[in-house]
């Protein structure tokens, strides 16, 4: 299924995997399940980007810890190598923030964790970074700790909306927000619409991926 949605997604079907951790490793190769797509597997920076340089791959899927160098400046290099590269970063050390994996340039970053879950988000990663959109999973969303600036005080979204706004992006669903804003669902449900419709988005998923991917503003009512 996953090689199907890269295919056609008109990306190369090619990748390479930089790890630190072999048990890490293996669990994202039994995830994908495109092994004889993979062009390479390293554990350094600088040997991954010897592979990136070589197979000129489509996708590059690395963890922020490395056994030398680090994920992030990778990344930064990799796309400077490979400029339509797509990269996929893993967050496995407890302190790291996922902000600093999309400012690295990264399009989708998700937990170490997320492969072990049921909730598909690896799989959901993938797809979007597939097709040129912009994912953090639920977990590396709670890690993230410039959610303020990121949806930074718009005039046209309300105290509450702005405030409901920041749950979101910390991976709450409608229940959690309802329970800490002590609202019900119904009335989450209304702030949701009118978020996406001043955003002109028209799902969580399209709201999240924008407000990530730039700066995105809401439109002004009148």
């Amino acid at each position: 299924m996953v090689r199907s949605w890269i295919a056609s997604s008109g990306m190369r079907l090619s990748l390479v995997i930089a790890m630190k951790s072999h048990m890490a490793l293996l669990g994202i190769v039994r995830s994908i399940s495109i092994q004889s797509r993979i062009k390479g597997i390293a554990s350094t920076e600088d040997e991954a980007l010897r592979r990136i340089e070589q197979n000129n791959p489509g996708m590059l899927i690395c963890s922020d810890q490395l056994a030398q160098g680090h994920g992030f400046s990778l990344c930064r290099r990799a796309i400077r190598a490979v400029p339509d590269l797509k990269v996929l970063m893993v967050l496995c050390a407890d302190g790291e923030d996922a902000s600093g994996a999309l400012e690295s340039g990264a399009m989708a970053v998700v937990c170490e964790e997320d492969f072990l879950s049921p909730e598909m988000e690896v799989m959901q990663s993938l797809l979007a970074t597939a097709n040129n959109k912009h994912y953090v999973s639920r977990r590396a969303r709670a890690r993230m700790q410039k959610l303020e600036s990121i949806t930074e005080s718009p005039q046209s979204l309300t105290p509450r909306e702005q405030e409901m706004l920041i749950l979101m992006l910390q991976g709450a669903s409608d229940r959690d927000i309802a329970e800490q804003l002590r609202i019900s669902i119904h009335t989450v449900k209304d702030y949701g619409k009118s978020i996406r419709r001043k955003y002109r988005v028209k799902s969580r998923l399209q709201l999240i991926s924008s407000l990530l991917s730039t700066s995105l503003r809401p439109v002004a009512n009148g």
